[in-house]
């Protein structure tokens, strides 16, 4: 859907005339009267498309998607100016920028789809369109709102909720987390009853019915809510078209998935869309600098090392012998990421392979740990500095597994169907992993299950920004937040490379704090409703 964000830069000032009381989303009251704005469908259909713009990352340049992993033990980000450096190493608090700027965004999204949803009626009063969109629209609109209310649950925990339009004068107490679940679970099965399984091409990249069920389990997921989300998975697999075909399934080729010349493929269930050459929407024109030039996104050596060997054994690293070792008989430790899980090098660009250009990767001094990213970036001259990838927010395989998830911790499943569900993961064409009889045997508990699926998880979304979200619901944070790890250069550079760990970052993560962030300093400041007293434990 290349197309609906060319038309929302009126309908900002429109939306804002609903804003949330929060200073961050009160925008100027002086430009577009939403009575008389709300006059039409085409003008309703402007106002769907600006909520879709209020989920384009607010730093221009960036997406949380890759932000969100330099915060967990997956990557390392050398700039404290792109402020996700001190969440990383456990330093933010309730002043720090980045909380400040998703708490904005969340809210923004908010303001739009509740002024959207309450003057949607009026759009249809002095017109009645043959064609009408009417039930379509709002069912877009919940999606959303449910959307920027889940990510802000996530990482906030009970936040001020908003259903309808707010003056400036307006503010709330934080509610409890449970009844925004409630809600938004509501809003998410409403929408679903509304949406179309899919779109003909001029809308492609709209809130569908399988994004709006496939939001719903992952938040039933979050929320515990594990027999809910494991029928809310399943109804996203079994989901058929008009032609009564499967509306998903797994993209055959692993790397190629992320690339712009796919988009919009069989595994994307929702997603950002970007357009080429619109310079301000966040990763559009600057992942090559920002992945290649400029490193600022590292890999860390504890994310390399999660990739089994091809013949789904896992790799150690032995502090005596300095050598890596791994109980597969193919594995040689002079050459320790040869013949690995293939979405290594697929995700990866490791010493002393193919750097994306037709030449061999040899790290210098500026690749902080001697890796990059491979994952997302083609790597070509003519989209150097200005590319059109899609961020992907949801995508079959993270079905598959979250359905997985949630029979296992439901404490009733099928062993079969569990291990059905991640070798479909694991045996995509390009993969090719062995399955989970193969490689961990039969008759697993569910602490054995649930291994396989964190890794398998770990591997399959890195970069995607879920890593972050795995951790706090898992609760695994100060076993994976410790000191971050890289290869010295030097020695990575060597023929065979030689990999010599060293410490680039030094982290440290708090369990009675850090699974929430901090509600942002000035929204204390500005609501009366939310004080010093209201604010996460431990800031």
């Amino acid at each position: 859907m290349k197309t609906y964000f060319k038309i929302v830069v009126l309908v900002g000032s429109v939306l804002a005339m609903g804003s949330c009381a929060d200073y961050l989303v009160r925008e100027p009251q002086d430009a577009l009267d939403p009575a008389t704005f709300f006059s039409s469908q085409d003008n309703a259909i402007i106002a769907v498309n600006g909520i879709y713009n209020a989920a384009l990352e607010t730093v221009k340049g960036r997406t949380y998607a890759i932000d969100f992993d330099c915060m967990s033990d997956n990557m390392y980000n050398y700039s404290r100016n792109q402020n996700t450096q001190e969440f990383g190493q456990g330093t933010h608090g309730s002043s720090s920028v980045y909380a400040l700027n998703f708490w904005s965004r969340g809210y923004r999204g908010i303001s739009r789809a509740n002024t959207l949803l309450a003057w949607l009626d009026q759009c249809y009063e002095r017109t009645a369109p043959t064609n009408n969109l009417k039930n379509r629209l709002r069912g877009e609109a919940l999606f959303l709102r449910a959307y920027f209310y889940s990510e802000l649950i996530d990482f906030f925990g009970d936040v001020p909720m908003y259903l309808d339009p707010v003056d400036l004068a307006d503010s709330k107490p934080r509610t409890p987390k449970a009844q925004i679940v409630e809600q938004i679970l509501g809003d998410l099965t409403e929408a679903a009853e509304s949406l179309p399984v899919k779109y003909a091409a001029e809308d492609t990249g709209r809130a569908t019915r399988g994004a709006a069920l496939a939001l719903k389990g992952k938040i039933e997921l979050y929320n515990g809510l594990y027999f809910q989300a494991a029928e809310s998975f399943k109804q996203v697999i079994e989901l058929k078209d008009e032609n009564g075909a499967l509306r998903y399934d797994l993209y055959p080729y692993y790397r190629e998935l992320f690339l712009p010349q796919n988009e919009n493929n069989c595994e994307v269930i929702f997603d950002i869309q970007y357009m080429k050459n619109a310079y301000s929407q966040g990763l559009t024109h600057q992942i090559y600098t920002f992945t290649y030039e400029w490193n600022s996104y590292c890999p860390t050596a504890s994310l390399a090392e999660s990739y089994y060997t091809e013949n789904g054994f896992p790799v150690t690293w032995d502090a005596e012998t300095q050598r890596y070792e791994s109980d597969d008989p193919a594995f040689d430790p002079i050459y320790p990421y040869k013949h690995r899980d293939p979405r290594l090098d697929q995700s990866i660009i490791m010493p002393g392979t193919d750097n994306g250009r037709g030449k061999i990767f040899l790290p210098a001094s500026s690749n902080h740990t001697s890796m990059k990213i491979r994952k997302w970036n083609d790597y070509t001259e003519t989209e150097k500095n200005n590319s059109e990838h899609n961020i992907i927010l949801i995508r079959f395989a993270d079905v598959l597994l979250m359905r997985a998830e949630a029979l296992v911790e439901s404490g009733t499943f099928d062993e079969t169907e569990v291990c059905g569900l991640i070798d479909r993961v694991r045996q995509r064409p390009t993969v090719q992993m062995p399955k989970v009889e193969q490689a961990e045997g039969t008759n697993l508990d569910a602490a054995a299950l649930r291994a396989i699926i964190r890794h398998e998880r770990r591997v399959e979304f890195a970069f995607e920004g879920t890593r972050i979200s795995d951790i706090r619901r898992w609760r695994i944070g100060p076993e994976t937040m410790t000191d971050a790890y890289g290869y010295k250069y030097q020695d990575a550079r060597l023929t065979p490379a030689k990999y010599t760990l060293y410490k680039v970052d030094t982290r440290s993560f708090n369990p009675d704090r850090d699974y929430l962030w901090p509600i942002p300093q000035n929204e204390i400041n500005t609501n009366p409703f939310i004080n010093a007293a209201d604010q996460n434990p431990g800031y």
